[in-house]
């Protein structure tokens, strides 16, 4: 760990492009973190652009006061995030506006970097470089490695090996990096040239696993019979295998397709997508197409809801192609432990999402592309309810030992090491 500078930094200023009140992916996860930290003392002033993931969100305020929270919203483009080159140059001009903010009015702060966007560490890099600002990275998606595996750039090409260079500079200068689990370490490691190399156990030391947390406050256990959607739908007495959240490029959105065409109507078994993303358009045409009644669509419900609808779930599903393990943390799992459900993962066997199910005895694993199995599993646990009632009681447990306040008692002890104490109150 690299230990704070003499002149130590009196305000945290965070820096992510989703931010409250775009309670969405990782917007909504920062938010609840950083209202943690504020709730600790600490002074934090966000950086975030204007809503753009939600189509036809509002424009909100330059600044809001939020929970103790300052956050300014700098100007960017506000595309379609689905148009590839409109995301981009979202991305592109929340970066170039934040560098410009911070230049010129946080010169005395702390950056808190979040990896959205994925190049937004360079910022730190940078500032590091040219007047010693201290900064620390949340790696919730590591690049290349993502974009290689989605065969956005050619594998170890010019663009791979050029972003590796600049993860290099980076993370050379962050004072600590954070991820979320022991295989995006190893991502990170891999990422930044430093896996394998005579500077790796370094590098290590600089690296802090943090893992996410179940949202206990908005999510709790609910029995099917009283969830409001599962009366809605008419799956009450269904046995109801969802997914819900991102559509994204990454989710392997197609082994479960490939489990909704293995299963017939009568056999009482009911597959439920709820979100939107990339992949929204396949699911879509399935379900306009009327020869899968058993398959349900629909988009983002809710917060309130969301107790709701998650509560008619029997199996939850988390998917995961493989690789992704080492670049992004499967969170939707955490919503599901809180909510009390077991778990159907879709991902490599061997992968850390795969032997946590397994360990934690929270869940089932089917490997990518394994339809036999995925069926197999599916009518095992439809037809052992004891066993699924005990897989559901040890996500809520597992749910309540991973809770925020512990995990931001973590991220409050790690930021004051390079902050200056004596301006901040006792947390």
């Amino acid at each position: 760990m690299v230990k704070p500078s003499h002149t130590l930094p009196r305000r945290i200023v965070v820096i992510s492009q989703l931010f409250y009140p775009e309670m969405v992916s990782t917007g909504q996860t920062l938010t609840e973190l950083i209202e943690a930290l504020a709730r600790r003392g600490l002074d934090i002033t966000v950086i975030a652009s204007q809503p753009t993931v939600i189509p036809g969100s509002p424009k909100v305020a330059r600044r809001i006061e939020h929970a103790g929270i300052t956050i300014l919203r700098t100007w960017s483009t506000r595309l379609p995030k689905k148009s590839t080159v409109g995301k981009l140059l979202n991305l592109l001009t929340f970066f170039l506006s934040a560098i410009w903010e911070v230049l010129w009015h946080h010169r005395d702060a702390h950056l808190l970097l979040q990896s959205n966007p994925p190049f937004l560490p360079i910022l730190g890099g940078f500032f590091h470089l040219l007047r010693r600002q201290t900064f620390g990275v949340m790696l919730a998606d590591i690049m290349p490695e993502q974009a290689e595996l989605l065969n956005f750039i050619p594998p170890n090409g010019w663009i791979a090996r050029l972003w590796r260079r600049f993860n290099q500079f980076w993370f050379q200068r962050a004072s600590y990096v954070v991820v979320f689990g022991e295989d995006m370490q190893t991502g990170a490691l891999a990422n930044c040239n430093q896996l394998g190399r005579p500077t790796e156990a370094q590098a290590r030391e600089r690296i802090v696993i943090i893992p996410l947390w179940a949202d206990l406050n908005s999510v709790q256990p609910m029995a099917k019979s009283e969830s409001s959607e599962a009366r809605r739908l008419g799956v009450l007495d269904s046995f109801v295998i969802q997914y819900s959240g991102n559509h994204g490029r990454f989710h392997d959105l197609e082994t479960l397709l490939g489990l909704v065409h293995a299963f017939s109507p009568d056999e009482n078994v009911a597959f439920q997508f709820i979100g939107d993303g990339q992949k929204k358009k396949m699911i879509q045409e399935v379900h306009s197409a009327g020869t899968k009644p058993h398959l349900y669509s629909s988009f983002y419900v809710t917060r309130e809801l969301l107790p709701h609808s998650l509560g008619m779930a029997d199996l939850g599903v988390v998917a995961q192609l493989p690789g992704q393990e080492r670049v992004c943390y499967p969170s939707k799992m955490l919503g599901l432990l809180a909510a009390g459900r077991a778990i159907l993962a879709v991902c490599p066997p061997h992968c850390e999402l795969a032997r946590f199910v397994r360990d934690q005895e929270i869940g089932f694993v089917v490997p990518n592309n394994d339809i036999e199995t995925g069926r197999r599993v599916i009518l095992e646990a439809r037809d052992n309810p004891q066993r699924l009632r005990r897989m559901e009681a040890n996500a809520r447990r597992l749910a309540m030992a991973m809770n925020l306040e512990l995990t931001a008692d973590t991220y409050a002890a790690l930021i004051r090491r390079f902050i200056d104490p004596k301006t901040q109150k006792d947390g």
